[in-house]
């Protein structure tokens, strides 16, 4: 056995040889890929231009019907009586210029007038005017007054049951009642002036950019309403 040389003693120094292990400690970290965030990032901004053309078409869309003129063209109907009982001033302030129909029968019983707008002369918001008589023909004047306060209590019972509000109004008449919000008219007004009962209908729509327009203010109607019964009721 021989001895340890100086310099010798204990375990000598080796090197490890490369190993996998030794390898594996010594690999740089690999930097993380951005290519999922930029396709993220991407797919985002496709999908805003999207949801963007999308509801600018959509408004774009509802802004030229709200534009559009409501109505239509000069019906050329012949203003016959008792439609002329509202005056033409009366009907451009409740944008009805354009009579659409007009009828009275021959005995004078019944009569009819129905309004709507003029397009290009009444604004873009649709706007509705009908007006119905009802005269009583008993020869009995006793009688006629007892028809013509039956017929109005046909309207009360009909027309006021479906509305949201009724109330009893003053005016050039005998009797009177407003019904709001009902199935048909946004204000119906009906009145006795003795043997005659004659029932004002007013309703519009406004034009919104919702897909639905919405019915007039209740207010406006009723306004409106009472301003042509007034002055139906005057002439009569």
């Amino acid at each position: 056995m021989q001895p340890q040389q100086p310099g010798q003693w204990g375990p000598q120094n080796q090197q490890v040889p490369p190993g996998p292990q030794f390898q594996q400690w010594q690999q740089v970290p690999r930097k993380k890929s951005r290519a999922g965030c930029i396709t993220l990032v991407v797919i985002g901004i496709v999908v805003l231009l999207g949801v963007g053309i999308v509801v600018g078409g959509y408004f774009y869309w509802r802004h030229g019907i709200i534009n559009t003129p409501a109505g239509e063209e000069p019906s050329g109907e012949n203003v016959i009586s008792p439609c002329d009982l509202v005056s033409e001033e009366t009907l451009r302030q409740l944008r009805t210029t354009n009579l659409i129909h007009g009828y009275e029968s021959e005995d004078g019983s019944s009569a009819s007038c129905t309004w709507r707008p003029t397009k290009g002369q009444d604004g873009n918001n649709e706007r509705y005017l009908d007006i119905t008589v009802s005269r009583a023909v008993s020869s009995d004047p006793e009688e006629a007054v007892a028809e013509a306060e039956e017929t109005l209590e046909n309207y009360r019972q009909t027309d006021g049951k479906r509305a949201a509000r009724v109330v009893d109004v003053e005016g050039p008449w005998d009797e009177a009642f407003l019904a709001t919000g009902t199935e048909v008219k946004q204000a119906l007004l009906v009145f006795r002036k003795g043997t005659t009962t004659v029932s004002v209908g007013y309703d519009g729509y406004d034009k919104t950019y919702w897909f639905e327009d919405e019915r007039m203010p209740a207010a406006d109607a009723e306004r409106n309403a009472k301003a042509a019964a007034e002055e139906f009721a005057a002439g009569i």
